[in-house]
């Protein structure tokens, strides 16, 4: 999936609030397992007792909490305050709250924690990724201690201030960043064409992209095709489209990342005037994920090493259809069952409505399954010319039933290939129709 799921970056420019700071029980380096779905980070933050899962994201200053997943939490000293962020200018109605407990997987813990809770229905980023996602950790943590991530193993490891952890990056290469209103730039080299260009870029692990780019950050620049016109992504002022091309090269010191993906969100969806001076764009977290990387914000410092990810090719979506996750139905199954004589029926794989038919057990299995729908179509798309369109809801995919997929799987599949063959189930107002197309790369490697 290639969102850069939103543009937020939150201001606060009338005033400040206090934060805490987080604290490790304990004084050797602590590691814990995280999620890791459509290229985002996702890990269990626990508020006054109750565990959320929250995306890990250092291009967002403070820690957010989406509105609709406080039923079931009280927060402290909630005052009403308003947000601005760089993809709206007017900003949008929130609260902040104070002096909460949060912890990390009970490794890490900060008692005096700052939340600021949105209150907006237009960033439900969960039905974009596939899953629940209930809120955003951001640099606040990452100032805390410094702190290693293994996208192959899945691991976040975090180590006691001033720990001296030099000996497990004697194989990485360091780049310096600049922590700018609490988020860390770097310096990359992106070859556009023959022209190398210098670009103060935001290390941005909560973009989904491999790399973002505000075109109007350049003088005289221009999209090179082939592009895309498409999606983007999703920030306070709604929807936000622009385009999509590959670029040569993006270089981090000695490291060269080949014909990565780069959007360029339309100008009218960012507020230049909230940009950090000289930004030109984001690193995203496609190009992070072929890292092992530590990020250390006391010292500035961001040390990088190759993974078995790095020569993957960045893929794009062939199909030209956006789909989202739109809630969940109760399905209903017929399972049949051989019972043994050791079976214990009460034991849960065992439960259920059960008839006899011809001395065998039949068992009705209750089960809930995602519901999937298009959200969008690119112009001039295999989609687009096979009929699809948006309301549609996903019904198969060659031949295989929609609810037993993730949506992360269902868009593997519509960027797996060029020249694939793809045939798809839609139901559309009560009916069901019969759709094939073949995948075509619209921004292939050769025509750079």
């Amino acid at each position: 999936m290639r969102h850069a799921l939103f543009l937020i970056s939150l201001c606060f420019p009338f005033f400040a609030w206090g934060q805490g700071v987080f604290q490790l029980r304990g004084k050797k380096p602590l590691t814990f397992k995280f999620e890791l779905i459509n290229n985002i980070i996702l890990i269990p933050v626990t508020i006054n007792g109750v565990t959320f899962s929250f995306l890990l994201d250092t291009g967002v200053k403070e820690t957010i909490l989406f509105a609709n997943t406080r039923d079931s939490l009280y927060l402290h000293n909630q005052n009403k305050i308003r947000f601005q962020g760089i993809g709206s200018e007017g900003g949008i109605d929130g609260i902040l709250s104070t002096g909460n407990l949060v912890e990390i997987e009970e490794i890490a813990v900060d008692s005096l924690h700052s939340i600021y809770v949105i209150q907006a229905d237009d960033l439900d980023i969960s039905s974009d990724v596939g899953v629940a996602i209930n809120g955003i950790l951001g640099s606040h943590f990452f100032h805390s201690f410094p702190i290693k991530v293994d996208y192959i193993k899945k691991r976040l490891t975090l180590y006691p201030s001033g720990y001296d952890y030099s000996g497990e990056v004697r194989k990485y290469e360091n780049t310096q960043i600049e922590i700018e209103r609490h988020r860390p730039y770097i310096e990359a080299e992106l070859l556009f064409r023959d022209k190398w260009l210098t670009s103060k870029m935001l290390v941005d692990m909560g973009n989904t992209d491999a790399a973002m780019v505000f075109p109007f950050r350049i003088e005289q620049f221009e999209v090179s095709e082939p592009y895309v016109e498409e999606y983007i992504g999703r920030g306070f002022s709604g929807v936000i489209h622009g385009k999509r091309n590959r670029i040569k090269k993006i270089a981090i010191e000695n490291f060269e990342i080949r014909y990565p993906i780069v959007a360029y969100p339309d100008s009218s969806a960012v507020f230049e005037r909230k940009l950090a001076v000289n930004r030109v764009g984001s690193i995203g977290s496609q190009i992070l994920q072929r890292f092992h990387l530590l990020i250390d914000y006391q010292k500035e410092l961001l040390y990088l090493r190759k993974n078995k990810n790095f020569n993957k090719p960045f893929v794009v979506n062939m199909a030209g259809m956006d789909v989202r996750h739109d809630g969940m139905e109760w399905s209903k199954q017929l399972v049949r069952v051989k019972q043994s004589r050791n079976d214990d029926p009460m034991q849960p794989q065992n439960k259920g409505v059960t008839i006899n038919f011809d001395n065998h057990n039949v068992q009705y299995k209750f089960v809930l399954k995602p519901l999937y729908r298009v959200s969008g179509i690119r112009k001039d798309s295999p989609a687009q010319k096979a009929g699809v369109r948006v309301g549609d809801l996903l019904i198969s995919i060659n031949g295989h039933s929609i609810g037993g997929l993730t949506l992360e799987r269902v868009m593997q599949r519509l960027q797996s290939k060029h020249g694939d063959h793809v045939k798809l189930i839609l139901e559309r107002q009560g009916e069901l129709i019969d759709v094939r197309f073949e995948l075509v790369d619209p921004i292939p490697y050769h025509e750079i």
